[in-house]
This record gives structure tokens, C-alpha cells and sequence, in this order.
């Protein structure tokens, strides 16, 4: 599933354009990037839309929380202008719309489901149903990850043939029996977490290692000496040469790192 040190765009190209916005995947494949993250919940409808917060207050021009207001009132919202004037009208995508575009290009995808609270099993029921109704046939399967362990269990249940990666915000001494369970393909770290010796660990168990959220090349080539699979990045150019002095010309943000 992965390069020789894959860099996976977070939440798109992140640094470059409004994060989880059709821009930013578009962006990070202009920058070479074949591989991105992203993370959906639900609106109060049911209708799974591609957003990190709760609160709609820090990325849209809306107000209140995704999971207690409509489809139809996220679809108004700007999602690009918070960014910069350049992204004034940017809509939050809805899952199909990233799907429909996944399908045009040649970009994987890692699926973050991020319920919002109550809502595990309906936003991984949604999830799991538009990946069965429209991902493109003949793309490899999108890795799907989750901080809820519920919701990986639900995807093995109902998806077995899916790939899933197990996200951990802090070291979990259990995740070897967690991993098993699920049939996991790959952890996923949190970068103030990994240690070498975790990495061996993992991998000699038969897991991939992503760490996230990576934004220094030093520090992404460590991880990488380290034997790590993947990380993911605000800059989907990490490693290329120059890549990151763009990290001068732009706006330098500081989204939430999950």
C-alpha cells in the first residue's frame, strides 16, 4: 500500500489550502503527493461530510456543531475564506463528492472516521456504505482509521476486506492484542509517542507504523531511518528538494494535529 517513505497529505495539503476541502486534495496532488488523509462525520441528517471539528467556528463561516445541524446548512457554509481570500467560496465536501473526485484521479486515500459523540455506528454505517455504493472499481480500497475502537470493530464486522489502521493519540501498552483483533493493517502514532523500539515492535508484528502529524523534513527522515512506513503531513512535499521552503511564502498554520 505504501512507498518507500510515503508522505500522506494531511487532511489534503493542509499548509496550502483549507484542510478537507476538494482544494487541498487538488493541491496536494499538484505537489506530486498520491496519497491523502481526510476525516468524515456525520451531519445531523445523516449525510457524512469530509470535516476534522466539532465545531464548525475555527473552519466555516457557520456556526454551532456539525452533528447537530443539517446537510443542507453545511452545503451553504464558505470553508475557504477562514484560509485566505484566494479560497473565498470553498465548500466542505461531502463524502461522495471526495469519492467522485478519488475516482478521477490517482490518489489513495486514508478515511478517518470521526464520530461525533453518539454517533459511531451511523457515521461508520455511512462511511462503510458509500465506500460499497461508490468507490471506484478497479481503485485499491482506502485505508480506513479511527481513534474509536468501536467503530474498527464495526468495519471489521460489516467490511472485512478493508484495511484498517488503528489510531493512538498515547502509547498503549495493549495495542498488540487491540491490532489483533481488529486485523489491523497498520498503527498509527502520534509523533511524541515513537520510539525506535516501538517501531521494531509493531512491525515485527506484522503492522505497518504512520506517524502523524509530521511537518519538519529532519525530523520526517528520522522516522523514516527509524523504519516508519509512512507519516503524514501539512506539506505533502516534505522531502522534495525546496520543498519546504514554501513553508516561508505561506501562511504557517496550526491546525488541530489528530
Amino acid at each position: 500500500m505504501f512507498v518507500k517513505k510515503q508522505v500522506i497529505g494531511h487532511r489534503g495539503a493542509a499548509a496550502y489550502a483549507p484542510e478537507n476541502t476538494l482544494a487541498a486534495f487538488k493541491k496536494a496532488h499538484a505537489l506530486g503527493c498520491r496519497f491523502v488523509e481526510f476525516d468524515v462525520m456525520l451531519s445531523v441528517d445523516g449525510e457524512p461530510f469530509v470535516f476534522h471539528d466539532e465545531s464548525l467556528k475555527r473552519t466555516t463561516t457557520g456556526h454551532g456543531e456539525v452533528g447537530l445541524v443539517t446537510a443542507e446548512y453545511l452545503q451553504s457554509l464558505d470553508a475557504g475564506k477562514w484560509f485566505s481570500r484566494h479560497f473565498r467560496g470553498e465548500k466542505i465536501p461531502t463524502l461522495r463528492e471526495t469519492i467522485e473526485w478519488l475516482g478521477e484521479s490517482d490518489i489513495q486515500a486514508n478515511i478517518e472516521i470521526k464520530p461525533y459523540p453518539g454517533f459511531f455506528e451511523q457515521t461508520t454505517i455511512a462511511v462503510l456504505s458509500h465506500i460499497n455504493r461508490y468507490w471506484p472499481e478497479g481503485k485499491p480500497l482506502p485505508l480506513v482509521s479511527s481513534f474509536d475502537i468501536d467503530a474498527l470493530h464495526l468495519c471489521r464486522d460489516f467490511s472485512p476486506e478493508l484495511p484498517l489502521g488503528l489510531l493512538m493519540d498515547v502509547w498503549d501498552d495493549d495495542w498488540l492484542r487491540l491490532a489483533q483483533e481488529l486485523s489491523c493493517f497498520s498503527i498509527h502514532l502520534n509523533r511524541h509517542v515513537v520510539t525506535k523500539a516501538r517501531v521494531r515492535a509493531i512491525q515485527d508484528a506484522g503492522y505497518a507504523v504512520c506517524v502523524y502529524t509530521v511537518n519538519g523534513r529532519k525530523q520526517a527522515n528520522k522516522f523514516f531511518n527509524w523504519g516508519v512506513d509512512a507519516v503524514f503531513s501539512d506539506y505533502p512535499d516534505l522531502l522534495e528538494t525546496g520543498g519546504l521552503t514554501r513553508f516561508i511564502k505561506t501562511r504557517v498554520l496550526k491546525p488541530n494535529v489528530c
